[in-house]
């Protein structure tokens, strides 16, 4: 990671979850700002559709053959990494006497799986460059729990204790980490959800992204650590 001001140095950024929601409008905002983005998702016509990125790939961040094919056309396209910002995951919100054993591996292999498989590629990655940053993005009930959400609060919980401990192995090899837990985001990650929400209440998905941009580009000697957001009707 360049010692410029990071202000107006452009980065190169990968970002997931850009097929909708939080991922593609940071991506947007990312590449307005003259950065060099890499997207992925799960669907490939909507990654297609955002205009102006290096690159895309989509794919299952569960699958270790396509977590590997993805860092490795990342580095060779942009030429290496100095942001990631990891936005991917799915939702599932069911009471413990209701839930499979299937739905219950389903969300915790996608959210905190698939990040070990992810944060593992670009740990090294980012390391063997100087550092980087490391945005996770895994909402607030990844820090509070949430009657009917166990096993999604399962996998958030894990996933930021992986990431935590990870941090204190690379934070001298200069990767800085911040965690975004934002309330309920106005996002197309609702539309699944057999849940009764106030969406016109939710937090923008325009301003969530902005304050992840906003954090990304700070100067490079400070450290946005854990960020909490949330509606003001709804705090948890």
């Amino acid at each position: 990671m360049s010692t410029l001001n990071n202000e107006t140095e452009p980065k190169k950024v990968l970002v997931t979850g850009a097929s909708s929601g939080i991922g593609k409008e940071v991506a947007k905002r990312l590449v307005d700002l003259n950065h060099s983005v890499f997207v992925t998702g799960r669907d490939s016509e909507r990654l297609s559709q955002i205009d102006g990125v290096k690159g895309s790939l989509a794919g299952d961040l569960t699958l270790p053959a396509f977590v590997s094919e993805l860092t490795q056309t990342t580095h060779t396209t942009l030429g290496g990494l100095d942001i990631f910002i990891h936005c991917a995951g799915i939702g599932l919100i069911r009471k413990v006497k209701d839930m499979t054993d299937l739905e219950f591996v389903k969300v915790t292999n996608t959210n905190m799986r698939a990040t070990f498989l992810i944060a593992k590629e670009v740990g090294e990655m980012m390391s063997s460059s100087g550092g980087g940053r490391f945005v996770y993005v895994p909402g607030i009930l990844g820090k509070a729990a949430m009657s009917g959400a166990a096993a999604y609060c399962a996998s958030k919980f894990g996933a930021v204790g992986f990431l935590k401990s990870m941090e204190l192995e690379y934070r001298s090899k200069g990767i800085q980490f911040t965690y975004f837990y934002f309330g309920g985001v106005d996002s197309p990650f609702w539309d699944e959800l057999d849940m009764k929400v106030m969406r016109d209440k939710m937090i923008p998905v325009s301003y969530a992204a902005s304050s992840i941009v906003d954090a990304v580009q700070c100067p490079e000697h400070l450290v946005t650590g854990d960020v909490v957001i949330q509606p003001q009707t709804h705090q948890l």
